[in-house]
């Protein structure tokens, strides 16, 4: 924060040197007798003046975060930097008449247009970058480009400004009254500002001001007291021959304010920010590895660790792992505590090897089992059998013991056909049974080639 400060004081320094340098001009122009001399230092003069409202443009572009508010603050400064022009344009190209009072009354232009994209600006904040502007509040277009048209049609209707009947020439530098549109051109101007303000202060966090607000709200009142010196024709205003540039420093300084005191979001305090995170041990390092960049718990690391670190993560010591992103200019480098997912991965590696002995032990029961069961089923079917064809094997036995107690050959040959006989019955019995087992009906195919094989027995 106190560096931010210094900052903000320094820049705030170098312009005030920067304006009393170009008032300096002004003045010693007016003075001096040579009008080269003058037309230089009045050049001079112009110069530093855009070249400070262009650097404040080109530095909010870079600062503001949100896309719609950054174009927003762009333009003001192109309105600003696009009047002082017009107003060179004026003093030193111009001879006519008729041509400077148009250029006088373009003037009113970004007079009108800067304080509405203040309003569009305070409207914008606090919403995300994708959000646009409704187009009912581009209604609020209508009231600027209507006095922006009566201001350039004036010669016309002299509602902005009135000039003698008898003057010879009109301008600015003649005798003249204020009209109505006038008026409300400067009305809208400060309504528009005033509500910016507002809406700003609003919508930030309070405490950020502190019981200051009028440190913001003090432009709007500078420009107030100016405009209406200004329309009372003070001479010493007058004489000062600087609007533009007056209310050009009015509006950036009342933006800058904003942007201080965080009413309008920038990212000016990132740094602080980097330093002050916790938890967050990161390093912006050059191409060639030199810290510029730190966050206040980031680790000392090595050169080379951080080269290597380019290719892939490295893992340090005390579980810690060293990343290495590359960035515009140099790399982001980082560690990451990974202890407890190493002791996850850990314990992970444990439980697998665990399964696994599991896994094994199953697949060993499974088998296991298996094979008590195959011989379970083996064992029951043979039962079966045996159970169905036990009085068929009992008479073989039988038969197979006459056999052997007979002499007679023929008694011996119609022992035998009965063996053949029972033996094709138990055959095709224990087939049918094994095909029946688990099914409601037999194949007709089977059940031919079976019938047709016990008559081949049987002959």
């Amino acid at each position: 924060m106190k560096k931010q400060n210094r900052m903000f004081l320094r820049n705030i320094g170098t312009v005030i040197l920067l304006v009393l340098f170009a008032v300096a001009c002004h003045n010693i122009a007016r003075r001096v007798d040579s009008p080269e001399i003058s037309r230089f230092l009045n050049f001079i003069r112009t110069s530093v003046y855009i070249g400070l409202f262009s650097v404040w443009g080109v530095s909010t572009r870079h600062r503001i975060v949100q896309p719609q508010v950054r174009r927003y603050l762009v333009a003001v400064a192109v309105l600003i930097v696009g009047w002082l022009v017009l107003r060179e344009i004026k003093f030193r190209f111009i001879a006519d008449p008729d041509a400077e009072r148009y250029l006088w009354y373009a003037y009113y232009i970004p007079i009108l247009l800067t304080p509405l994209f203040a309003l569009f600006v305070s409207i914008l904040l606090g919403k995300n970058e994708s959000y646009r502007l409704p187009k009912k509040l581009f209604i609020l277009y209508l009231p600027a480009f209507i006095l922006i048209a009566l201001f350039l049609t004036n010669d016309l209707h002299q509602t902005a400004f009135r000039f003698p009947s008898d003057a010879a020439v009109w301008t600015e530098h003649g005798s003249y009254t204020y009209g109505p549109v006038f008026y409300a051109a400067i009305a809208c101007s400060v309504l528009c500002t005033l509500t910016a303000l507002i809406f700003m202060i609003v919508k930030s966090n309070l405490s950020k001001l502190r019981g200051l607000f009028w440190i913001p709200l003090s432009p709007v009142i500078l420009a107030v007291f100016y405009v209406a010196a200004y329309a009372a024709k003070v001479p010493l205003i007058k004489s000062m021959d600087d609007t533009a540039v007056f209310y050009g420093l009015l509006f950036t300084g009342f933006f800058e304010i904003c942007i201080y005191f965080g009413l309008i979001p920038s990212n000016a305090r990132y740094f602080d920010l980097f330093r002050a995170s916790q938890d967050l041990s990161v390093q912006i390092v050059e191409d060639a590895y030199v810290c510029r960049y730190a966050a206040h718990e980031a680790e000392p690391v090595d050169k080379e660790t951080m080269i290597r670190a380019e290719k892939e993560p490295v893992l340090l010591d005390g579980g810690k792992q060293l990343h290495n992103m590359p960035i515009d200019g140099g790399h982001a480098v980082w560690t990451e505590d990974i202890r407890e997912l190493l002791q996850k991965n850990e314990a992970l590696k444990e439980a697998q090897s665990e399964l696994n002995d599991r896994s094994e032990i199953v697949a060993m029961e499974y088998k296991t089992e298996k094979e008590r069961r195959s011989v379970e089923e083996q064992n029951r079917l043979l039962t079966l059998l045996q159970r169905a064809t036990q009085t068929q094997l009992d008479k073989i036995k039988a038969l197979a013991d006459a056999y052997e107690a007979s002499e007679d050959e023929t008694r011996k040959r119609e022992i035998i056909s009965r063996i053949v006989v029972l033996g094709s019955f138990i055959k095709r019995r224990k087939d049918f049974l094994l095909s029946m087992e688990g099914a409601d009906m037999l194949e007709e195919g089977k059940l031919a080639s079976a019938l047709d094989e016990s008559f081949r027995s049987l002959r």
